[in-house]
């Protein structure tokens, strides 16, 4: 794959490591002051008191923009790996099983997927109640149908297969057969879902925050952005800057990242 990355996909793939390592120094209390701690008067200015500048209560817009990379990293990354965990298990044991267990997991899949991503988001959102556990499942939730179909197809030509038929002629289950025999074949693709998810559940994570369906307790850039509207609108560009600018570039990298994926695994 690494060939086929080619280097903007390396410089995105570097791109979203350096997030990464932002999440954790301020995790680690490296990078910026605490942000729910007054660090001068309301709205300053970006400059050297704050970096990006302070909020409407004089809190530090910088601490909370690298907070909220935490929050995006954790809910995208975890809402990711959930649908491509959900949707390769499920759409692998229906290619499998066939007959009745197909039908039903098709069937299935195929009525969930007619439902608007954003009603079954906000449907999940305001059953589980907000936090950063209730964003990661409604992406989980609601983005596996793509990888259900891969899977599934993927399950199918093995099952035509003479190495599968003699396994299960040995007595091997089904578990045992998508662990083997199916993941390993879909690692490229799996792999490249995952990247794809990412970029996607970044997106939503914003979304839900904007709406006040993600941690109340945590900043994000979804509520920083939700806040900032009223404020652009007076004058004061710098809440909108710490919220959108890490959003746009995030989700750029990611779209870079995942491009370069898919093409290195066709």
């Amino acid at each position: 794959m690494r060939p086929a990355l080619g280097r903007l996909g390396w410089l995105a793939l570097g791109g979203v490591g350096g997030f990464v390592v932002l999440a954790l120094g301020a995790a680690a209390g490296l990078w910026a002051q605490a942000w729910d701690v007054p660090v001068g008067r309301p709205y300053m200015s970006p400059g050297t008191g704050a970096w990006l500048g302070t909020d409407a209560l004089g809190y530090d817009l910088w601490a909370q923009a690298v907070q909220g990379a935490r929050v995006s990293l954790v809910a995208g990354g975890g809402g990711a790996l959930g649908a491509v965990t959900v949707g390769g298990v499920l759409g692998a044991w229906a290619g499998l099983r066939g007959g009745w267990t197909d039908r039903l997991l098709s069937g299935a899949t195929d009525a969930f997927a007619a439902v608007p991503p954003v009603v079954a988001l906000l449907a999940v959102a305001l059953a589980l109640g907000p936090g950063v556990a209730t964003v990661v499942l409604a992406i989980a939730a609601t983005q596996w149908t793509g990888v259900f179909r891969a899977a599934r197809a993927e399950g199918q030509r093995l099952r035509a297969a003479d190495y599968y038929r003699a396994a299960q002629a040995m007595g091997a289950g089904t578990l045992h057969q998508i662990g083997w025999h199916v993941v390993p074949a879909l690692r490229p693709v799996l792999l490249s879902a995952l990247v794809v998810l990412f970029a996607h559940a970044v997106k939503v994570e914003a979304l839900l925050a904007y709406l006040g369906a993600s941690a109340p307790e945590l900043p994000s850039w979804g509520k920083l952005l939700a806040r900032s509207g009223s404020e652009l609108a007076r004058g004061v560009w710098w809440p909108t800057l710490a919220a959108s600018a890490p959003l746009a570039l995030l989700v750029l990298c990611a779209q870079v990242l995942a491009d370069r994926s898919r093409r290195a695994v066709e």
